[in-house]
């Protein structure tokens, strides 16, 4: 039985030659490197692939980066819909209500970055770092941001707070600065 599946393998063989079909075209890693064949239908199809649409070019930048983005616009919406909502709707009456606020804006602002990056696609480890990376950014360099563009924020927020934000310029110093503190005093 064995020779018999052979011999018919072989006369396969034989009438495939004889026929030119298996020489018209050469599977990837059969035969030299010069001999492999490719049309130039699959070139068309293979460029035509590859090219950006119009409009396109924002994916052209790195995916963290968009993330990088998404996570400073997410945590300057929590802050200006802690401003215009949250804030008088709380007031600053008690400690309890003045530690409330911040609270209250990190949260939409974690709401808004969530939201956005499952509409959009973020799911990579790079992706989820570089969003909090870009929360943190926000929410501790507001004051370096109002100083770079105060019409901005006094357009988007008030005068009087965007006054109090610019006198705290310098405040990612400060608060790290604070915040060591607080980490070397508690050990």
């Amino acid at each position: 039985m064995f020779n018999k599946s052979l011999d018919s393998f072989e006369a396969r063989l034989k009438r495939l030659a004889a026929e030119g079909a298996g020489q018209s075209r050469l599977m990837a890693g059969e035969g030299a490197l010069g001999q492999t064949q490719i049309s130039a239908g699959a070139l068309k199809r293979a460029s035509r692939r590859s090219a950006r649409a119009n409009g396109a070019w924002l994916w052209a930048v790195p995916r963290w980066a968009l993330a990088f983005g998404l996570g400073l616009v997410a945590m300057g919406a929590g802050r200006l819909f802690g401003f215009h909502v949250l804030g008088p709707l709380m007031g600053e009456e008690t400690l309890t209500m003045a530690a409330m606020r911040p609270v209250g804006e990190l949260a939409i602002g974690l709401v808004v970055l969530l939201t956005l990056a499952m509409a959009i696609g973020f799911r990579g480890h790079m992706a989820k770092g570089a969003m909090l990376a870009g929360l943190a950014v926000m929410g501790l360099g507001e004051a370096e941001l109002a100083g770079r563009l105060p019409g901005l924020w006094e357009s988007l927020f008030s005068p009087a707070y965007a006054a109090q934000v610019l006198g705290e310029r310098g405040g990612v110093a400060q608060e790290l600065r604070a915040l060591a503190g607080v980490l070397h005093s508690s050990l």
